[in-house]
């Protein structure tokens, strides 16, 4: 009987290796499949993909796994292929050859976007930033209000992109949240920013004390608002930053504004005169600008210094440009030529 429980042993042993082996060369081959084939039908390999995180992206200690990815792209994909164009003369196709390219293009949109998403996280825990679930649930409920009712908006989730609720806050909520935070502590804190609106509050000053505008503007302003005195010409709402032209149209003839922050700087603008052309409300201003880095040139700057991998043959990061690339030479041109050539592809638009 002890030879025989020795034998019973040894085989089990044996079965239980064999079997982690046989588990090893699928976990490789799936693998390199994905890594190779990363838009592969096999149901199988996209079943794998769904419970073993491969990684479609690593950034330092963070991995962007295929599942993430893929998910994505089909809700992508499902958003494009469930709307009807043809009332605007365009159409979506991915199933010719250039249909899968463009697939490609959007999938490497989407995996630039999970890298951007992964920064920008880490960069805001960092700062002490962090989401708890209160503060996200207290989000999504004031987008459902945003939005109409919650109803409304489950079912064209649903209906557009194939998400629930909870996906919505995931993949658009908690990202949102992040980048806004995140990009208000820099401005508070990282010294270029600071020396900005130092330099805009002292030409504030200045103007209160009785200096012209002028020159204020010729001292104190950035780029081609130095010249001329800061003065700009006629403008209407659309052709003005939203910040800028919200509190602008709000002014008298020969009013100035206080300082306004915008995405690309501060600004004081002078109101020199109003008119209405053609039934457009329309303002000539001057101002004075202070340029402040804008959130994705800090963010580029950012993503030079980090350790990012993607293990997917078609794509490669680059280091010098904190961009995501094809590496085939084909893929690179039509990537490049995709607006010319595709004017009536709305999956080109969006």
């Amino acid at each position: 009987m002890g030879i025989q429980k020795k034998i019973k042993k040894v085989k089990l042993i044996t079965i239980f290796w064999v079997f982690l082996i046989f588990l090893a060369i699928y976990i490789i081959s799936v693998g390199v499949i994905f890594c190779f084939y990363p838009t592969t039908e096999n149901k199988i390999v996209k079943k794998t993909t769904q419970y073993i995180p491969y990684p479609a992206a690593m950034v330092g200690a963070h991995f962007i796994t295929f599942a993430q990815l893929a998910d994505e792209l089909s809700a992508v994909k499902k958003f494009y292929q469930n709307q009807d164009f043809s009332q605007m003369n365009l159409r979506v196709d991915f199933s010719t050859s250039d249909g899968k390219k463009r697939v490609k293009v959007k999938e490497k949109e989407i995996l630039e976007k999970l890298i951007d998403n992964t920064v920008i996280e880490s960069e805001a825990k960092k700062r002490d930033i962090n989401l708890t679930p209160a503060l996200i649930n207290e989000e999504v409920d004031r987008k459902l209000k945003e939005y109409g009712a919650g109803d409304h908006l489950r079912n064209n989730l649903e209906k557009l992109y194939g998400w629930n609720l909870e996906d919505f806050k995931n993949n658009i909520v908690e990202p949102d949240m992040y980048r806004t935070q995140l990009f208000a502590k820099i401005r508070s804190t990282d010294p270029s920013y600071v020396t900005a609106k130092k330099k805009i509050e002292e030409a504030q000053s200045k103007l209160a004390n009785g200096e012209s505008f002028t020159d204020v503007a010729k001292n104190y302003s950035d780029g081609q608002s130095a010249k001329n005195g800061g003065e700009l010409g006629w403008f209407n709402a659309s052709q003005m930053l939203p910040e800028v032209a919200v509190a602008v149209f709000n002014l008298d003839k020969e009013q100035q504004s206080q300082i306004i922050e915008s995405s690309i700087g501060y600004h004081i603008v002078r109101v020199e005169d109003k008119k209405t052309e053609n039934e457009v409300p329309m303002v000539k201003v001057s101002q004075v600008f202070v340029r402040t880095q804008s959130f994705a040139d800090w963010l580029a700057k950012t993503e030079k210094n980090e350790k990012i991998f993607v293990p997917i043959w078609e794509f490669r990061w680059n280091n010098q440009t904190a961009q995501l690339e094809f590496r085939s030479a084909e893929m690179k041109n039509f990537e490049k030529n995709l607006f010319k050539n595709s004017p009536n592809d709305p999956s080109m638009m969006f």
